[in-house]
């Protein structure tokens, strides 16, 4: 081994010894020191399930009450929020805080605007409990289906402290109580109604894929939902990409991107057609779509990840190199031909 080598080897090994000694610890805080209980009311529906299911009428006012529980040794402050149900893009009905603005147009009633306060917050001491209530209000005309949403808990956050005297690194996991708020006025059934209102291209986890937007336009609840989607080109009969999901669920009047994944090729321009077929229960919808994907694509492709490079210009640019080569030689060979001919006369 010459000594430069030796010189390396000694380097790496202390670089190794140093790392070895440096004092690393890793302390996890598990948030789920708190609990909750609805307490159900006489107008509840179902008095087995631990969620507010309530029957209500035009323009009625009513208090729902939950009591918060700190099992913790210190004192905890608790936020409640109170929020309205939307479907995530895994095609799952969704509880969490939510925003006005990503409502769906359909949503005439968002709980949130039918609660005088959405936002408490409430000081328990150790080992003890306080009740947060809430002040519903019903539309004063008469509303079909249902209204959904949810009181959502979770232990306000704390300022970030910094101590140098402690070197570890601190993994904090965040917890949250979600208690589910069904308003029912009428026993009306209404059923789904789904529609499609965009096809564009989409990064899901950096990941390409082209989204297609569910709407579900009723004050229903969707259960049990599949989906089956195909992709061609314009004028082709040939499926390039595909996407099949069952058990799916949608909140009353929200939307959501059901995506069909791309299987990380690029995002290519061009017309495309998306035939689409969703089922719940014995209802049945088809949609057969064509589509343009333009200039947003480069863009997208850029900020991918994993995405596979479409060498096809390095196959031509070596073809045309070739080809390059082979008349060169073949011109290079005429003229060492016509040389040797032209200094050795017959």
């Amino acid at each position: 081994m010459d000594i430069k080598r030796q010189k390396l080897l000694l380097i790496f090994s202390a670089i190794l010894l140093t790392l070895a000694f440096i004092p690393l610890s890793v302390k996890a805080e598990n948030d789920i020191d708190f609990s909750v209980r609805a307490s159900i009311p006489t107008n509840q529906i179902d008095h087995l399930k631990s969620y507010f299911d309530l029957k209500m009428t035009p323009g009625q006012h009513q208090d729902l009450k939950i009591e918060v529980f700190n099992n913790s040794k210190k004192e905890e402050t608790i936020e409640a929020n109170i929020t309205f149900a939307t479907t995530n893009d895994n095609g799952l009905i969704d509880y969490s805080e939510s925003d006005r603005n990503k409502a769906d147009k359909t949503l005439i009633y968002p709980l949130t605007e039918l609660v005088k306060e959405t936002h408490k917050e409430v000081v328990i001491p150790s080992g003890k409990s306080k009740v947060v209530s809430f002040s519903i209000t019903m539309p004063k005309d008469e509303y079909n289906g249902v209204i959904v949403g949810a009181v959502h808990f979770k232990k306000k956050a704390e300022e970030a402290k910094t101590d140098s005297a402690d070197k570890s690194i601190q993994i904090k996991n965040e917890y949250a109580y979600v208690v589910g708020i069904k308003l029912t006025e009428n026993t009306k059934e209404v059923n789904p109604n789904l529609h499609l209102l965009e096809i564009k291209p989409k990064l899901v986890n950096y990941h390409t894929s082209i989204a297609a937007t569910i709407q579900n336009s009723e004050a229903s609840i969707v259960k049990d939902m599949s989906i089956d989607a195909k992709i061609y080109k314009e004028g082709s009969s040939k499926i390039l990409y595909s996407s099949k999901k069952a058990e799916m669920s949608m909140a009353p009047n929200s939307n959501f991107d059901y995506a069909i994944d791309l299987n990380n090729n690029p995002i290519e321009p061009g017309t495309y057609r998306l035939k689409m077929k969703a089922i719940i229960g014995t209802q049945v919808w088809e949609w057969d779509e064509l589509f343009t994907i333009g200039k947003e694509a480069k863009e997208m492709n850029n900020k991918a990840v994993e995405i596979k490079q479409n060498n096809y210009w390095i196959y031509i640019g070596g073809g045309v190199l070739l080809l390059i080569g082979v008349i060169t030689l073949i011109i290079f060979k005429k003229r060492k031909k016509e040389k040797v001919q032209s200094e050795n006369p017959e």
